[in-house]
C-alpha cells in the first residue's frame, strides 16, 4: 500500500504541501491541500505535462515528512532531515579529504551538467541549515567550476552535501558513502547504484 496523508486538512511542517515535478523540477507548494492540487494542475496544463495524481503527490510528500503524518508509515523508516548533524559533517569531511588526497579531480563538464539537471528535478533538493561556512569553502576550492543549473541547486536532503560542489566530484569518491545513504537516494538519483542514471 502506498504512503498517503492521514489528514489532508492539516498543513504539514515546512516545506508544507510540496510536490516536485520530475519533468522540469517545478515545485508546487501550498499551505492547503486544495490549493496544492490546483497549483500542480495549473503548472501541468500550462506546460503540456501530464498532471500528477493526488496519490502520487502524497506519496512523494510522505517520503519527506516525519512519522505520524502518513498511513502505512513505518516509524523506523529513515527519512532525510534538513539540519546538519555531527555525523553529516564528519562524513562530508571524510569525502572532502578523500577528494583532496586523490588530486581534487573533477568530472567532465557534460557529466556535471547531467547530474545537476537530475538534482534540479529531485524532491530532495532542499535548503539545509547548520553550516554557514560551507558555501564559502566550496567556492574557494572549486574556483570557477559551475553548471548551467547552479541557480536551482541547493543541498541534498540525504547526504546534506552542497550540490553545486557534489556534482563535480568523481563517482569513485562518492561511492564510498555508507549503505544507509544508498537506501535513501531515489531510484532516479545519479548516486543510486541500482538506478538508471548511475554511471560508474
Amino acid at each position: 500500500m502506498k504512503l498517503s496523508l492521514i489528514n489532508n486538512r492539516v498543513c504539514p511542517p515546512e516545506p508544507y504541501f510540496r510536490y516536485v515535478f520530475p519533468e522540469d523540477g517545478y515545485a508546487a507548494v501550498a499551505t492547503t491541500y486544495d490549493a496544492w492540487l490546483a497549483e500542480a494542475g495549473k503548472h501541468a496544463q500550462a506546460n503540456g505535462l501530464e498532471g500528477p495524481t493526488s496519490e502520487a503527490m502524497e506519496e512523494q510528500l510522505c517520503h519527506t515528512l516525519p512519522p505520524g503524518w502518513c498511513n502505512s508509515d513505518d516509524p523506523r523508516m529513515v527519512r532525510p532531515a534538513t539540519n546538519l548533524s555531527w555525523d553529516d559533517v564528519s562524513g562530508a569531511l571524510k569525502t572532502f579529504g578523500a577528494w583532496l588526497m586523490g588530486g581534487a579531480k573533477t568530472v567532465e563538464q557534460s557529466e556535471a551538467d547531467r547530474r545537476a539537471l537530475i538534482c534540479t528535478r529531485c524532491y530532495l533538493n532542499v535548503q539545509v541549515g547548520g553550516c554557514s561556512g560551507c558555501q564559502q569553502l566550496i567556492a574557494e576550492v572549486l574556483g570557477k567550476k559551475q553548471t548551467k543549473y547552479d541557480f536551482a541547486l541547493r543541498a541534498c536532503g540525504v547526504c546534506k552535501c552542497v550540490l553545486r560542489a557534489k556534482v563535480h566530484f568523481p563517482i569513485d569518491i562518492l561511492s564510498k558513502e555508507n549503505q544507509e545513504l544508498q537506501d535513501l537516494y531515489p531510484e532516479f538519483c545519479w548516486l543510486q547504484k541500482n538506478g538508471p542514471n548511475y554511471r560508474p
